[in-house]
């Protein structure tokens, strides 16, 4: 009678160990270079001597299931193998354990581990998962400081900023990277890419590689050349999907990726894109944080110039550079290139251009960003030029020749992320780039005759609630000592975050002055809601734009201003005292600041360890102008600690109002 041996994977305190006990899966999951123990039974108590020729096999499970994958064997003496990987027996008392190390450089994804007595007895001790270890010195993700850790691994909400450089405004987003099923999608996005269907053998060597990982998830969390998770999509029509503002996180589209047998989720633009891949990096182990660009550009030839035109009017008809974009940075070593270039490295899931004919971008470094070494790997020339590029304005005469503007736009401003252990922003376009310093010199150089004639400004606005009038004045000041005859084009736009127009709304006028010396001419710009209102529904901006002509030189100079009309207060007050397992009420109010009553309206939270990874809602029939709102939704917290409910308020009028609540959880 042959006596078999019996496994338990310990997978409560393994997990423990690895930092994925917050994962909600009951199985191992385990990080490379960390060890992660095995208990072992057999009947007959002669479990030692069963072991003293034993071969410990560890196998990757691929798909398509037909494909080789990686067989990692391992005497069981505890000394690194040729893999890297090692194995030995511990004993304690009467418990007897295999103590497995995978490789600090192993590759991550599901593994079968089997026990190999003999020739002809094989024991299976069953699956895990390996990750990525941030937490290992050997590992090529590893970060040092705890607190970063807590904030690029673990933290499973954040803040995404968004608005335009002269009014940064943020969102919360639910990450939820330890939800359940986000670990089985991130694994299942790896097995749906490009290239582990071409060649799933050597795909599946490569996931060692966290460069190699962050490229395929820059192709796959949009859908443009795969079965990627996002389709991307801008504009004002999203039938057949969900607009890109509806979406507060990452795990309702991820599940519905998942569960749709890949099916590309409708829709995302630029923050929806960088959060689901900042999540699923997370998921893997790889430390990763959003990051805002504003005034970002768009450089499609190469040339690291960006070409707007204006019209009679005043009012630019091709603007390639978008108010904010996001994108992710991921912390790695770099072995392929210069030690310098270790650390936090940039990429890019929305399409904007292709990358090796596939639509991707990075990771480069964002040190050779800064030092401007264009042929890095990988597209370093394009994320130099969305921070860096000139920006070249131009106008067309009557007599159709095109005419330089003087127009002092700046690329890349106030770049942005969520500071380490606080909702803050952090301002990292020192990271990027140098101070300005000889590029704006050669602009003002080639600029100077005209700005010092003239100023040509807009006055200080302040804030501007949806629903109201307001006027903007532009400033125009003749800084010579003689008179000056101008023509001033002023034009008034909607506008969306990636510097498209929003032709749903449009105002423009003419004026022509003649300012004496040191005269200060104000002209207004009314706008009144009944003409903005079409806006309010997409989250678009007003762009206002003036071009000054002076008459006799036919010089032309030209600024702009970006207006974001600012949300009504979304109040959310909860019980005082919250703990895991029982039920707290979350309440939920909003004053209708439109002249007019609002339909279809929604109130809503999300959160994780809070909601289970949906949103739960509360339906509003209408809102009367002026009036409150009021709501109540019940949730119940399954995690202790620190976590983050966002909630939103929709109306097919105003749109997504969001906010959130920092919650401290107790036990």
């Amino acid at each position: 009678m042959c006596v078999y041996i019996s496994a338990s994977p310990q997978w409560e305190q393994n997990n423990v160990d690895h930092h994925t006990n917050v994962f909600r899966e009951d199985r191992l999951i385990v990080r490379r270079g960390q060890p992660f123990f095995i208990a072992l039974k057999k009947a007959d108590g002669n479990l030692l001597q069963s072991l003293t020729k034993a071969r410990l096999i560890a196998k990757t499970e691929t798909y398509p299931s037909g494909s080789t994958g990686i067989t990692i064997v391992m005497d069981l003496n505890g000394e690194k193998q040729d893999s890297g990987w090692s194995a030995s027996v511990s004993q304690c008392g009467q418990a007897v354990s295999l103590i497995v190390i995978p490789a600090p450089n192993a590759q991550i994804g599901k593994y079968s581990l089997r026990l190999s007595e003999s020739s002809n007895r094989k024991t299976n001790l069953g699956k895990f998962v390996l990750l990525f270890n941030p937490w290992c010195p050997d590992d090529t993700v590893y970060m040092e400081k705890k607190e970063e850790r807590e904030e690029y691994v673990m933290s499973q909400d954040g803040i995404i900023f968004c608005g335009n450089s002269n009014y940064i405004d943020s969102i919360p987003w639910n990450f939820g990277q330890f939800e359940s099923g986000i670990l089985k999608a991130s694994l299942k996005i790896l097995d749906q890419s490009l290239e582990h269907k071409d060649d799933p053998d050597k795909d599946c060597c490569q996931r060692n590689d966290p460069v190699y990982v962050t490229r395929v998830l820059s192709a796959m969390i949009n859908s443009n050349d795969d079965s990627g998770v996002l389709w991307g999509r801008w504009g004002d029509n999203f039938k057949g999907g969900v607009e890109p503002t509806r979406w507060t996180g990452s795990v309702e589209i991820l599940r519905q990726w998942c569960d749709s047998n890949c099916k590309s989720v409708k829709f995302g633009q630029c923050w929806v894109f960088a959060a689901v891949g900042c999540t699923v990096a997370r998921a893997l182990g790889i430390p990763c944080r959003v990051i805002t660009n504003f005034d970002s550009a768009h450089d499609t030839n190469g040339d690291l110039k960006i070409e707007s035109y204006i019209t009679e009017d005043g009012s630019l008809v091709k603007e390639s550079l978008w108010n904010f974009h996001c994108w992710v940075e991921s912390w790695m070593k770099r072995p392929d290139l210069k030690p310098e270039y270790d650390g936090w490295q940039a990429s890019d899931p929305t399409p904007q251009e292709q990358s090796e004919g596939v639509m991707r971008c990075g990771p480069v470094p964002v040190k050779a960003i800064k030092e401007g070494d264009l042929t890095c790997k990988y597209d370093a020339a394009f994320v130099y030029a969305e921070v860096n590029a000139d920006v070249v304005t131009k106008t067309r005469t009557s007599s159709g020749v095109l005419q330089d503007v003087l127009y002092k736009d700046k690329v890349g401003q106030k770049i942005s992320t969520k500071s380490v252990g606080s909702d803050t922003r952090e301002d990292i376009t020192h990271l990027y780039k140098y101070k300005e310093g000889s590029r704006e010199e050669r602009e003002s150089y080639r600029n100077a005759q005209v700005y010092q004639d003239y100023d040509l400004r807009f006055e200080e606005l302040g804030d501007v609630m949806k629903g109201s009038d307001f006027v903007l004045n532009i400033l125009i000041t003749n800084k010579s000592s003689v008179k000056k005859e101008i023509k001033l084009q002023v034009s008034s736009k909607g506008v969306l975050h990636n510097g498209h127009l929003d032709n749903r709304f449009s105002q423009s006028h003419a004026v022509g002055h003649v300012l004496s010396p040191g005269k200060v001419l104000t002209v207004p710009m009314k706008h009144l809601y009944t003409s903005y209102s079409p806006l309010l529904s997409t989250g678009s901006q007003l762009q206002v734009s003036a071009l000054l002509t002076d008459t006799v030189t036919m010089a032309k100079m030209m600024e702009k201003c970006t207006i974001t009309l600012q949300d009504p207060k979304l109040s959310i007050q909860t019980d005082e005292q919250l703990r895991v397992g029982r039920q707290c009420c979350v309440k939920l109010s909003l004053i209708n600041p439109l002249p007019e009553r609002l339909s279809e309206c929604w109130f809503g939270v999300e959160g994780a360890n809070l909601t289970n990874g949906q949103a739960l809602t509360r339906r509003i029939p209408y809102l009367g102008s002026g009036e409150e709102a009021r709501t109540k939704i019940y949730l119940t917290p399954t995690h202790g600690g620190p976590r983050k409910l966002m909630a939103y308020f929709y109306s097919r009028k105003l749109g997504y109002v969001k906010e959130y609540a920092n919650l401290n959880i107790s036990q």
